[in-house]
């Protein structure tokens, strides 16, 4: 298993969601760590959903919905 470092900022502003996230990456090795933050970012925030809807088409713009 690799292990995936979490940037400086992400720890200072959202530790709890940067913890979460590297325990959910420990569990699923199949996730990459910028996966394993944004679920666990929606499972605490689930009023983030649209913000991460267009992070993820600005990042993946060949996906279709």
């Amino acid at each position: 298993m690799t292990s995936v470092r979490y940037s400086l900022h992400r720890w200072l502003l959202a530790p709890r969601t940067t913890w979460r996230a590297r325990r959910l990456r420990a569990a699923l090795p199949h996730l990459g760590g910028d996966q394993a933050w944004h679920l666990a970012r929606l499972h605490g925030h689930p009023d983030e959903v649209p913000y991460a809807r267009a992070h993820l088409r600005r990042h993946n713009p060949g996906a279709g919905d």
